[in-house]
């Protein structure tokens, strides 16, 4: 399969932060029979990540299988340009590029789809399902109860990604359970991790696919399976003025369904390794 980054079609852009992105919309690039697309991505562990100066990750490897099936298919000839975002760990600024972008323009990352998100960008199918870590230093008591998390955790600071789902469910259970609850925001997960890592008054949440990359990048944290959050789905994001959602869904939605194909569990299991695989089945067992 060719590597997206590979593509001769492929050209590395940089816009300042409030650039609009942009990109043909799929009526034009239908009616030609050729068009050009943006994707624009945020660092996402194994999801996403830069491998030289190559993208790679499970992110990508779906997304050349999405250019292959709108070429072969409808016989189009799809130009990528990739965006270099300006602070590619930053996931607002990613977030805010694609919801201002407009036509066919492509944000690649593990972005929880929700309903609030849903009036703000149109989102791909799923293309993972989600479970949200609790991680804490080694040196905390093993959570036993989340619905003891104030008295277990107490004095504690939680400490999350701006932006992102787990912003909002921290300032959930500061308002539900936690009233004395400390909330710190930062600009990546990997900050994230690296506090808690150093510091034993500190815990957060990642997305699986950012706990993999803590897991081979601290030494010094540990999962609260307690406190594991099941439910939720990745999906890939487009502006709302875009019309590429209906060839994405035709994309995912074929022979079955693209996420119960061999072909998919195969990407995944290449991007992630078998051994990750295992892992997940037993967290959500």
């Amino acid at each position: 399969m060719k590597n997206l980054i590979l593509l001769i079609s492929a050209v590395f852009l940089s816009f300042t932060l409030n650039a609009q992105l942009s990109g043909d919309s799929w009526k034009d690039t239908k009616a030609k029979g050729s068009g050009e697309v943006t994707i624009t991505y945020n660092y996402s562990g194994k999801f996403i990540y830069k491998n030289g100066n190559e993208l790679d990750g499970l992110c990508i490897s779906i997304w050349d299988k999405f250019v292959d099936y709108v070429e072969s298919t409808h016989n189009i000839d799809l130009k990528v340009n990739v965006h270099q975002p300006n602070d590619a760990v930053n996931f607002s600024e990613f977030y805010k590029s694609v919801q201002n972008a407009k036509g066919g323009v492509f944000g690649l990352a593990d972005v929880t789809i929700t309903e609030a998100r849903k009036n703000e960008v149109q989102f791909s199918p799923s293309f993972f399902s989600n479970v949200s870590i609790l991680l804490t230093n080694k040196s905390i008591p093993d959570l036993k109860n989340f619905n003891t998390i104030s008295s277990e955790f107490k004095g504690m600071t939680m400490i999350v990604q701006r932006g992102t789902t787990h912003e909002k469910r921290a300032k959930e259970l500061k308002s539900s359970s936690f009233p004395s609850l400390k909330i710190e925001a930062v600009n990546s997960f990997q900050e994230c991790y690296e506090k808690v890592n150093d510091n034993d008054k500190y815990f957060t949440y990642l997305d699986f696919s950012s706990y993999l990359s803590a897991i081979e990048d601290a030494r010094n944290i540990k999962r609260h399976p307690a406190g594991d959050k099941t439910g939720e789905e990745f999906g890939f994001i487009m502006p709302k003025n875009s019309d590429w959602e209906p060839v994405m869904n035709e994309f995912f939605n074929k022979n079955g369904g693209f996420t119960n194909s061999t072909e998919y569990k195969k990407i995944v299991a290449n991007s992630l390794g078998n051994h990750v695989v295992s892992m997940l089945d037993a967290i959500n067992e």
